[in-house]
């Protein structure tokens, strides 16, 4: 099931098509947008969080409340249950997530941990879905995993070389 855009409420002012993170959504300026791949839909919100006319429906007929940016939820990886198995990399349609650098420069360890760009993650939660092993939630939005990203010392992403 994908969201699906109301087109007798919808005011085609683009906001959906450019928050879409895979570009599924098209449509003419003043004129109503559609998901024209409604199977390539990952149900992530954002169309429907930007949507000024609240012309944008989820799977289950519900239209989601309108939120800004620092309040949507944010990818959490606990490092603690993270192998490093790269999925979330994989699957993250905007790169916000990365690889932790290693302590040691000759450390080539298949096992160091994942951790999100919480400026860049557009609140998908595609990693949380696709996780194997379950240690990504999207309970946090944008302010408290920095704040709590600050007190673990995980802040700012160091990347991988």
């Amino acid at each position: 099931m994908a969201f699906f855009i109301l087109e007798e409420k919808c005011v085609g002012c683009t906001l959906c098509a450019k928050e879409c993170p895979i570009s599924i959504i098209e449509g003419e300026t003043k004129q109503p947008f559609r998901i024209f791949a409604p199977d390539e839909c990952i149900e992530c919100s954002l169309c429907a969080w930007v949507c000024p006319a609240e012309a944008i429906q989820n799977p289950y007929g519900v239209i989601p409340p309108k939120l800004k940016a620092d309040e949507r939820p944010v990818a959490w990886i606990d490092e603690e249950g993270c192998t490093g198995c790269e999925v979330c990399m994989e699957s993250c349609p905007v790169d916000a997530i990365d690889k932790v650098a290693p302590m040691e420069p000759d450390d080539s360890s298949p096992t160091q941990v994942c951790r999100v760009d919480y400026d860049t993650c557009v609140s998908c939660s595609l990693c949380a879905v696709l996780c194997p092993w379950e240690t990504i939630s999207m309970a946090l939005d944008r302010g408290e995993a920095k704040e709590l990203a600050v007190m673990q010392g995980t802040l700012p992403l160091p990347t991988a070389g």
